[in-house]
């Protein structure tokens, strides 16, 4: 075990399951911009055309508790083999699909298949690198998350003007099967210290109370960050009315922000220590919704201001969520698995019930109802983590 954040140990693990999930994200954000001309050539109306979508996030959430429980039953590396290659086999037959309803299926099982990088990277992050490790291990599959969305519908958008929506699939079958090889290799057959009789049903993983404040905190930060994500078209086209390109310019300032702190993530927590760093990220985010809200309420945000806002959010969000994701799965080895499978689970019902409640007021003419909704979510993420919970409740078990 190497906790050098720059240790070549570290590297070697970090970079293939950065690629893997960044290859399990690639199927949906490689095929975004491609969902009008799908519509098209499939003769299919809107709501079938955007169920492509819709679908693969439902297989994507509920495959979260079955990764979970298949983590133990086949160890990290055997929930590699058998969800690449389900990922790899659904991704070529989307491309042959010749009915939508085919399709559908298919992207279900893609969803499902893709599920598994995150319960698998993030377990054998916690499991096989130090505290100081870890945190920069999360920080880095952090980064790529945050690149994929801002990268992969550019991607898509060039591939449809040589190629038809089919390839986007074709892309994604071949990058999984690219990357295999090297997840096999960094991934452990069972976890480092498994030991099968520490308790590890999910109501043993919610009785910790520690786990539980902390999971809950980390994904009301991340649901605060989606609301944003998924309110800011319509924000930038009815408030500030400007041209959908401004969406794609506030994502790439977004993405920027983490990046540039995510590289200091690791140093920021060994430094200060994990609680501070929680503590720091989330009282920034308060402050700067709480700002936001003040100037909206004097007059419409310039496009500059937003910018600045959400750079900052951003930077914020790599400053205490990498430290909030590690600190969380401080548990035994037998409950990594469910205990990740919880996490990405809880931020994925946060983030849809946070769009789905602001939506009826992003139409309007103010940013309040949004930052007001950010600044609930981010006042209760940090109030979850005051004070903040002891080491030891995480561990002793």
């Amino acid at each position: 075990m190497n906790d050098r954040p720059g240790s070549r140990a570290s590297l070697r693990t970090l970079l293939p399951l950065a690629l893997l999930t960044g290859t399990s994200m690639l199927a949906m954000d490689l095929f975004l911009p491609a969902v009008p001309t799908l519509q098209v050539h499939l003769n299919v109306g809107v709501a079938p055309a955007q169920a492509t979508v819709a679908i693969y996030l439902a297989g994507l959430a509920a495959s979260q508790l079955l990764w979970g429980e298949l983590l133990n039953r086949l160890g990290p590396r055997g929930c590699v083999w058998w969800s690449v290659t389900l990922l790899a086999l659904a991704s070529a037959g989307c491309a042959l699909a010749p009915t939508i309803e085919v399709l559908l299926g298919l992207r279900l099982l893609q969803g499902i298949a893709a599920g598994a990088a995150t319960v698998v990277a993030a377990s054998v992050i916690r499991a096989t690198l130090g505290d100081a490790g870890a945190v920069r291990g999360m920080a880095t599959i952090a980064s790529i998350e945050a690149i994929v969305p801002a990268a992969g519908p550019v991607l898509g958008t060039l591939l449809l003007v040589w190629t038809d929506w089919r390839s986007t699939f074709w892309i994604v079958a071949l990058a999984t099967l690219a990357v295999l090889p090297f997840v096999v290799r960094v991934a452990p057959r069972q976890l480092p210290g498994l030991n099968l009789d520490v308790p590890a049903r999910y109501r043993d993983i919610l009785g910790n109370g520690s786990f539980t404040r902390l999971a809950l905190s980390h994904a009301l930060a991340l649901g605060a960050l989606f609301a944003f994500v998924g309110s800011a078209p319509q924000l930038l086209q009815h408030t500030l009315k400007l041209p959908p390109g401004a969406f794609a310019a506030l994502q790439v300032i977004g993405v920027l922000g983490f990046m540039v702190t995510a590289t200091q993530t690791g140093r920021i927590s060994q430094r200060i220590g994990p609680a501070r760093a929680v503590h720091a990220g989330s009282a920034v985010q308060i402050v700067l919704c709480a700002a936001l809200i003040a100037g909206s309420a004097i007059a419409t945000p310039p496009f500059a201001a937003l910018a600045v806002f959400w750079f900052l959010f951003c930077a914020a969000l790599a400053v205490r969520g990498p430290a909030a994701f590690s600190e969380a799965l401080r548990v035994p080895p037998a409950q990594m698995g469910r205990a990740s499978a919880m996490m990405v689970l809880l931020l994925l019902i946060a983030g849809a019930l946070a769009i789905q409640g602001v939506a009826p007021y992003i139409a309007g003419d103010s940013v309040v109802p949004l930052a007001g909704v950010m600044l609930a979510m981010t006042a209760a993420s940090l109030a979850l983590v005051v004070p903040y919970p002891q080491q030891r409740s995480l561990a002793g078990m």
